[in-house]
């Protein structure tokens, strides 16, 4: 790498959006402000943090918002949700700080906060910190011999050539050296690169989350029985999942529609066969993994629904037996009122050997009370779960 050649270096991700959202980032980056019920005044700091300098809104092969910074990062917003941070430097490494630094403290808290209203991220996907490897570009007079410092970007692992174009994959970065005759840009390759990759991060993220989830459910079952007094908690932490559940359902669903979009530009700009080459990203592989994905998350949604169903049982016998605890209670009340009218000879009167009597039967009510309670909430319940036909 010649210490004066100047790279490009490309940051990105992608996140399932359409154009709707796409003018809500217009708006942020151009006003600084936004239609939806948001404080102004957050907005306006947003905007002055962006530092922009240049705000378009573009046609192409998709509809792209397209901005500058002061600090020369130049930001393209596909109306799909793909998002992309350029800039051009002789130093990777310090490109790659500025880029990293933007998008940690101004970018991606700015994109969250204008898409913070509506249904919100599950927690247990928010807490996924999301890593996005570094694109590096670059032209070479021979692209299939270029040098990586292996001390600054780790070992090249992977290296693949075709049509004038090498790409080398380390450990967290991606070169893609072409030689200075190509006349194709190779933007739109880097691009549908990021986008393939974050789509299939997203759906391993989906599949360990069905693991974990999956995995509590079994706990559960495996106990065999559970006390009274775990029924509510036990119930609350289904619900909580099953919330998850839902909202990861719909984005998976929402998933197809992208690939297919993505395929078909990939094939109007005569990139396809590289993407395969290069990258091994098939469309068509990629559609039968969201197919897959699709289906554990139905069967997920099944499965803590069957569970939520047996918890909800469980909740109902325990309800009766409270009632029964009541009318015991209420029993043994009534029959002691009765006995002591029956032994006495003449109306009540208040002594004190009827105030002590009193005591005892509120002190005796009160203490079958607890011990009743006691016997429910220690009480074990069988669960019972419908057995699987097939097991992931």
């Amino acid at each position: 790498m010649a210490k004066d050649e100047e790279y490009k270096i490309v940051f990105g991700g992608w996140y399932q959006r359409t154009t709707l959202h796409l003018s809500e980032i217009y708006d942020l980056f151009a006003l600084g402000h936004s239609k939806l019920n948001l404080p102004i005044e957050k907005l306006k700091k947003f905007h002055k943090l962006l530092n922009l300098k240049e705000v378009s809104r573009e046609a192409g092969y998709f509809e792209l918002v397209k901005a500058k910074t002061k600090s020369n990062i130049e930001i393209r917003y596909y109306e799909d949700g793909l998002y992309i941070l350029e800039t051009k430097s002789a130093d990777v490494k310090k490109g790659q700080k500025l880029l990293k630094e933007f998008f940690n403290n101004v970018f991606n808290p700015a994109i969250s906060y204008i898409f913070s209203l509506g249904a919100p991220t599950p927690k247990i996907l928010a807490d996924i910190e999301a890593v996005h490897p570094t694109v590096v570009g670059t032209a070479s007079d021979n692209p299939e011999n270029f040098e990586i410092d292996s001390k600054k970007f780790g070992e090249v692992y992977s290296k693949i050539t075709s049509h004038d174009t090498t790409v080398y994959k380390t450990p967290s970065h991606i070169f893609v050296v072409t030689s200075p005759t190509l006349k194709t840009s190779i933007n739109e390759l880097v691009e549908m690169q990021i986008f393939f990759r974050e789509f299939k991060d997203q759906l391993e993220k989906y599949l360990d989350i069905h693991r974990v989830i999956w995995e509590e459910i079994s706990d559960i079952k495996e106990r065999k029985y559970i006390k009274g007094k775990e029924v509510s908690e036990i119930r609350d932490k289904l619900e909580s999942y099953k919330k998850t559940i839902v909202l990861i359902n719909s984005r998976i669903n929402q998933m197809a529609s992208y690939i297919h979009t993505r395929q078909s530009i990939a094939k109007d700009l005569k990139i396809k066969e590289q993407m395969v080459t290069l990258f091994q990203y098939k469309f068509e592989v990629l559609d039968n993994t969201q197919s897959y994905i699709k289906e554990i998350w139905t069967m997920t949604k099944d499965y803590i629904d069957s569970a939520i169903q047996v918890v909800i049982e469980i909740e109902n016998k325990s309800t009766t037996t409270s009632i029964k605890t009541l009318q015991i209670i209420t029993s043994v009340g009534v029959i002691s009122g009765i006995l002591g009218y029956l032994a006495g000879g003449e109306l009540p009167k208040i002594t004190v050997s009827g105030v002590i009597y009193f005591v005892l039967l509120i002190l005796a009510t009160w203490l079958i009370n607890i011990v009743i309670a006691k016997v429910y909430t220690n009480l074990k319940y069988k669960i019972k779960f419908t057995e699987r036909a097939t097991k992931i």
